[in-house]
Order: C-alpha cells, then structure tokens, then sequence
C-alpha cells in the first residue's frame, strides 16, 4: 500500500522495496528447501543474499518452510501477495489499480479473481505456477 498511498516518501519506499526483496529471497528458500535443497546450501544462499539476517534467523526462516504444510502454505501466500502488489503499483494503469483495491477491500479475493481484474499482471506466485 506504501508503494500507491505515498509513492513521493523515499524513506518509505525504501523500505517496501528492501521487504519486497527480502520476501523474494524467502520465496528462494521456499522453493529450494521444499524441492530437496539440502539446508546447508539454503543456508549460504541465505547468507549471500542477505547478509545481515543472523543464523538463528536463517534457521527459523528454513525450519518454518519446511516443516508444517499449513505454515508452508501461508508463507508462500505472503510471498506471491507482496510480489503481485508491488508489481500492481509499478506497472498498472492508476484505473486498474483503483479496481483492484476497491474490490480486495470489499472482500478477499483469490489469486484467480485478481488476475482477472489485472489481465496484463503477471501470474500469482511467479512464472509457471498459474493460478489457484
């Protein structure tokens, strides 16, 4: 919401940009760790991409993505949700985005009904996941 509230705050941007990223490098080590990546190399790659997040850090993120599916579930969720708003507030027309918000306020909407207001958007979850 930063990204189309105050679009002119750098501070704030900034900050929503940094989130979009480290939520990108989560989604990373969700699809690595649950397609076998052995935890070590999720580990470095987590160190790599984002140097400042601490051991124990790294290890909960790796522990909570591969553990429960019900958690699995919803931090993929987190991921794509973050991913597909910002993409919204960068590239949709302002009549789109006024759509958008204007409907997921009236109630939640699933990934389906989101790409059918925002057509041109890109696909929920990343290319080759389609929607659910």
């Amino acid at each position: 919401m930063p990204l189309l509230i105050t679009p002119d705050d750098p501070a704030l941007i900034a900050r929503v940009r940094l989130d979009h990223y480290t939520q990108l490098v989560r989604a990373e080590l969700h699809l690595a760790i649950n397609s076998g990546t052995p935890v070590p190399d999720c580990a470095s790659h987590a160190r790599a991409r984002v140097p400042w997040w601490t051991n124990d850090q790294i290890a909960n993120l790796l522990t909570d993505r591969g553990a429960n599916p019900q958690l699995r579930t919803y931090m993929w969720a987190y991921v794509a949700g973050i991913d597909w708003f910002t993409h919204l507030a960068d590239h949709a027309e302002p009549t789109v985005i006024d759509t958008v918000l204007h409907a997921a306020y009236r109630a939640p909407l699933t990934p389906t009904e989101l790409q059918q207001l925002w057509p041109d958007g890109p696909v929920i979850g990343g290319p080759g996941t389609g929607p659910s």
